[in-house]
């Protein structure tokens, strides 16, 4: 079965081209080989590399960017998967869809709204932000698309990510490992809450919805976390421990979100994971990509 990826340069699309697994070919496709935006340039890679399966990874990450630049957000992160589907529905050949998602698309930004100890995959999403937005309206339109195309669209998944971290590049983890080594003062949000994943086992979770034909909709692939974790300050606090005190030597400073971003962040980015077999807790997998390291 052949899988292609679109965004394959970012974190997880390399996580998922480097996983090997008997009876799929994966195909990563960079900006250059198919660009979401252009409705020829997906349509030439699809005819080339004839997909059964297709994971969309191609994403405008940056917040800040989302919100300076809207066309280029939505152009993306929206129009980009609308483009994806007439592609495939132009080809006429059905395929299993996966779209990328984001914990995001929860927002919940006012105080008295967000749940600190997550959302589960029933939990409406409340998008305050153009990348909220913009993740919360890509979900709809892959639904909508599936519901309407059931022939072209046979098997479909929403699969929503928190906080990744992996070999794919360097992520919060590999910063916070290089700054609390260094004599300076190290600004850290207190007052938000995330799911951080080894995004090795967000791609695990990934591969069990295709060989298991778990039935269509929207999915958490999220390490555990317990009630009111996971901080960032609890995440400095184990890798200061796997440093240990003579290592560190950074003074932190907590700082609230909203004196730290420019847009809005959902203060809560816990998912529960109500329908997939449960990951490792996320002590537990820190400690084990840290030693990696």
């Amino acid at each position: 079965m052949k899988i292609l990826v679109t965004g394959a340069e970012g974190l997880l699309g390399k996580e998922i081209v480097a996983m090997k697994r008997d009876g799929f070919e994966v195909v990563g496709t960079d900006h250059s080989e198919l660009d979401v935006t252009d409705l020829a340039s997906i349509k030439k890679a699809f005819l080339k590399e004839q997909p059964e399966v297709v994971v969309n990874c191609a994403v405008i990450l940056n917040v800040d960017l989302c919100q300076e630049n809207p066309n280029l957000c939505f152009g993306v992160n929206r129009d980009g998967v609308s483009n994806i589907l007439e592609v495939i529905k132009e080809l006429g050949k059905p395929v299993i869809f996966f779209q990328i998602s984001s914990s995001e698309v929860f927002g919940r930004v006012k105080e008295g709204e967000y749940q600190i100890n997550g959302y589960t995959e029933a939990d409406a999403p409340l998008p305050v932000s153009n990348y909220q937005k913009s993740k919360t309206e890509a979900e709809k339109i892959v639904t909508d698309f599936a519901r309407q195309n059931p022939e072209i669209l046979p098997r479909f998944y929403i699969l929503r990510a928190a906080w990744l971290y992996g070999k794919g590049r360097r992520t919060f983890v590999e910063n916070f490992l290089a700054d609390l080594q260094q004599p300076k003062e190290l600004s850290v949000i207190a007052d938000q809450w995330r799911s951080p994943t080894w995004a090795k086992h967000f791609v695990d979770q990934l591969f069990l919805l295709l060989e298991k034909n778990y039935p269509n909709g929207t999915y958490h692939g999220v390490a555990e976390v317990l009630s009111g974790e996971a901080t960032t300050p609890q995440v400095i606090e184990e890798i200061s421990k796997f440093l240990g005190p003579n290592k560190v030597k950074a003074i932190i400073k907590k700082v609230k979100r909203d004196d730290f971003f420019k847009v809005p962040r959902a203060p809560s980015n816990v998912l529960k994971n109500t329908k997939l077999p449960k990951l490792p807790y996320w002590r537990e997998t820190l400690r084990e990509f840290l030693h990696y390291l």
